[in-house]
């Protein structure tokens, strides 16, 4: 009997030991953990790129597999048509624009027009993700997107995403059209 009221004697003190981790601390945590995910990740990638880029201080990576030579890169407010596939780290495939990948995986749905995704760059309501990445993209240009949960979904599961996944994005930036002022 002794030793179970000197347990729930810790338990408040543990209690308010937990507490003192603000969020942030937190975010930090799981944003470091996804940075280690992602460089694992593209230690075991099939996939041959031609050029690896991270975006900024964000900790997305880029892994070109088609690049450009001339062009400009995709700029706020332009309209983009993006051709993308959506994976867990593991492979499991959670949505796609092109119909065979998604009848592949079991994910056709006879309602959707399989065809290019529409995007205003900086606008629209996708992930940051998206936006930092493909401002890093000029059109006909292809990369695997690896964004950490913090530019994806966060703390919150999003149907099949569980909640802090890291998140890979396979672009294929159709199309750039530029923003008509």
């Amino acid at each position: 009997m002794k030793t179970s009221a000197f347990a729930w004697g810790l338990l408040p003190g543990l209690i308010l030991l937990a507490s003192c981790i603000s969020e942030e601390e937190n975010m930090d945590v799981i944003f470091e953990q996804d940075l280690q995910k992602i460089e694992e990740y593209i230690q075991t990638v099939d996939t041959e790129y031609m050029r690896r880029e991270t975006v900024g201080e964000t900790g997305i990576v880029l892994l070109f597999t088609e690049e450009v030579e001339e062009g400009e890169l995709a700029e706020v407010r332009d309209t983009l048509a993006v051709d993308y596939t959506g994976k867990l780290l593991d492979g499991t495939v959670f949505d796609t624009s092109v119909e065979q990948v998604a009848q592949d995986n079991g994910l056709l749905n006879p309602n959707r027009n399989y065809e290019p995704y529409g995007v205003i760059l900086g606008v629209s309501n996708v992930i940051n993700g998206w936006h930092w990445s493909l401002s890093r993209m000029k059109e006909g240009e292809k990369a695997i997107a690896l964004i950490p949960s913090a530019y994806a979904y966060g703390s919150q599961a999003q149907g099949p995403i569980p909640a802090n996944s890291v998140l890979v994005f396979e672009l294929d930036l159709v199309e750039v059209r530029p923003h008509q002022p």
